[in-house]
């Protein structure tokens, strides 16, 4: 093999990386194992765990899944990423369709045939799973609010197979879940604010497309707002034993809606990069946050 066909297959590979956002499938599958060892893994060793075959496939699978989905997000939105972010698109566009199809469908395939290995179960979630994520990069994200709703959702959406696997109920993990989801959900809004020309140039019906960037502003504000105050009437009101997860998600929702009015309240499009860097560290935290049990 000759060096220049070395280093454009490095290049593409490097390329390939960056499309399937290796650090999100990275944060996604320390997540899984986070969920599985502190908090479905109270009743079992370490050891158990380790060696629990079936959640290691799960893990991979969910992994493909999601880089999968990277690609074929890029692959759809190829011309808005021109306009919205111009270096990347280039970029990619290096690699070529025919290799972005390729990988998408190894992928496809190497998600599909580990979930089956684990158990039918958890192939037909993966298979609806992967369907989705089709599903919403096709068609759902040119819908305004389905489109946030849905990214928000199939976020999260990995993280149900290690609930699936386990098969137990947690309502810690609920709190943990729904908190997580609202950050993804403020997000995803964020990102249509920074992203607004794009999408405008080539049809995407995004909330801010559709209702303006400033009443968009003024009703994430609101919706935070709303869900901090019924997170305090259900703590107040109702026993849940459930303490540390109260205070992570307390955290997550506080943070949502101090971005959310640090973004209303600006009139600077530059601040949405800042917003979009804060809700990404919260994100972070927040998977990691169930490590804290082990030493509480």
């Amino acid at each position: 093999m000759s060096t220049g066909q070395s280093r454009k297959r490095l290049t593409k590979l490097m390329l390939l990386l960056g499309a399937v956002r290796w650090y999100n499938v990275a944060l996604l599958a320390l997540a899984q194992y986070i969920i599985a060892f502190f908090v479905f893994g109270e009743h079992r060793t370490m050891i158990q765990l380790l060696l629990d075959r079936k959640l290691h496939l799960i893990v991979l699978s969910s992994s493909f899944a999601v880089a999968g989905a990277f690609i074929i997000n890029v692959f759809y939105d190829a011309d808005k990423d021109l306009v919205n972010r111009s270096k990347f698109a280039i970029l990619y566009r290096l690699m070529g369709q025919e290799f972005l199809l390729n990988t998408y469908a190894i992928f496809t395939i190497l998600c599909i045939l580990l979930a089956l290995i684990a158990s039918f179960k958890v192939f037909i979630f993966m298979a609806g799973l992967v369907f989705l994520f089709w599903l919403y990069s096709h068609k759902l994200q040119k819908i305004a609010l389905i489109r946030e709703v849905s990214a928000s959702l199939l976020a999260i959406s990995p993280l149900l197979a290690v609930w699936l696997h386990f098969a137990q109920m947690h309502y810690g993990f609920l709190l943990y879940l729904g908190s997580l989801l609202v950050l993804a959900f403020n997000r995803e809004v964020v990102k249509d604010l920074q992203g607004n020309t794009g999408n405008i140039i080539f049809g995407y019906k995004t909330v801010v497309v559709s209702a303006g960037s400033e009443f968009s502003k003024k009703w994430l504000f609101t919706v935070n707002l709303l869900v901090v105050l019924l997170w305090l009437f259900g703590n107040l009101n109702f026993n849940t034993n459930i303490g540390f997860y109260s205070i992570i998600s307390l955290f997550a929702l506080c943070m949502s809606l101090f971005v959310s009015l640090f973004v209303r309240f600006s009139s600077n499009s530059n601040i949405y990069p800042m917003a979009d860097a804060l809700l990404k560290a919260a994100i972070v935290i927040h998977v990691l946050s169930p490590v804290v049990v082990l030493w509480m």
